[in-house]
């Protein structure tokens, strides 16, 4: 595994980039907390393999892109997402795309994934660094391998001026990943209401994974707030009224919340029931774990890590033929 992580590093720090075929918006929680049912709080932060797959698609087809955060933070990687468990479950989901055996691809993405954040990103920063012994190891092995390089983080755009200064216009489309994340920072920021508003309105592409799906409702009319009823008005005029999407389902939160994350406590709630109740229509007739991409309109929205391959190549195929 040592050899492969260093190859991986060696080549995504080396690649140069393409001519561009347009410009994408990435819009990424710099949340590292997650609030529980109890009140209590865990470490959370956006799931690299959601986001670095579909960087390596854009780059790789001459795509630009700016990765936006609230405020200009630099993201947390929620060292949870970075189990073998999701991992495998992508590899043996996208069988036969991938011919290698689970264990070796799942490493092989993994390290990939880790290179690409470093790329993007410069000096990474962990939550849940100890989800398992086989994750410390890992981050462990990375931090020795870059350390002599003396990254720092390298600076995002902030959100909030993409609306204040009108930047939209030079984006073709918007790409937003998952992770728990989202649901802190991502879900009551205005300003994302505004920039998917300006995206709907002008039929751009928007593609969004795993718990990322539920920040569709800051689109509504007023602050969306997931514990207080919506009011008729917001119900009937939320633009996206009707779509069908999926995201992760109800199965696969109780499963972490009882045997992998949270170990024993509540999430406040769970995000398809939330977006049944705004107007969305949403498919979770799956396996929980595998992937599932559904397409409507200029919105394509993705089940969970599995599904990242899937939503990265529609998301491309979309732009191209835009």
């Amino acid at each position: 595994m040592k050899r492969l992580l260093s190859f991986c590093l060696f080549m995504f720090f080396s690649l140069n980039a393409l001519a561009s075929n347009g410009k994408v918006l990435v819009v990424v929680s710099a949340a590292d907390q997650l609030v529980l049912k109890s009140g209590g709080v865990v470490e959370s932060g956006y799931f690299v393999s959601e986001l670095a797959e579909t960087l390596r698609q854009l780059e790789a087809n001459g795509y630009e892109f700016d990765i936006a955060t609230p405020g200009g933070k630099i993201p947390t990687v929620d060292g949870y997402g970075l189990q073998m468990y999701f991992y495998k479950a992508a590899v043996v989901s996208n069988w036969p795309r991938y011919a290698l055996s689970p264990k070796a691809k799942a490493e092989e993405e993994r390290s990939k994934d880790i290179a690409t954040a470093l790329k993007y990103f410069g000096k990474l920063r962990f939550s849940n660094r100890y989800a398992n012994e086989e994750v410390s190891a890992f981050l462990d092995e990375i931090e020795q391998k870059i350390e002599h390089q003396q990254l720092v983080e390298k600076p995002m755009v902030s959100l909030e001026s993409l609306v204040s200064e009108k930047k939209l216009e030079q984006y073709d489309g918007i790409y937003i990943p998952g992770g728990h994340a989202p649901k802190t920072d991502l879900l009551f920021n205005e300003d994302l209401g505004d920039i998917l508003t300006h995206f709907h309105e002008n039929e751009k592409i928007t593609a969004i994974i795993c718990h990322a799906p539920i920040v569709l409702l800051t689109a509504m009319e007023g602050v969306y707030d997931p514990f207080v009823p919506l009011t008729y008005e917001q119900k009937v005029n939320f633009i996206y009224k009707g779509y069908n999407i999926t995201l992760g389902n109800k199965s696969e939160e109780v499963i972490l919340e009882n045997f992998l994350y949270l170990k024993g406590s509540r999430l406040q709630y769970y995000v398809a029931e939330k977006a049944k109740e705004a107007g969305l229509h949403v498919s979770n007739i799956r396996v929980p774990s595998m992937s599932q991409v559904v397409e409507d309109r200029e919105l394509i929205t993705g089940a969970n890590p599995s599904s990242v391959y899937s939503l990265a190549s529609k998301f491309i195929e979309k732009l191209k033929n835009k």
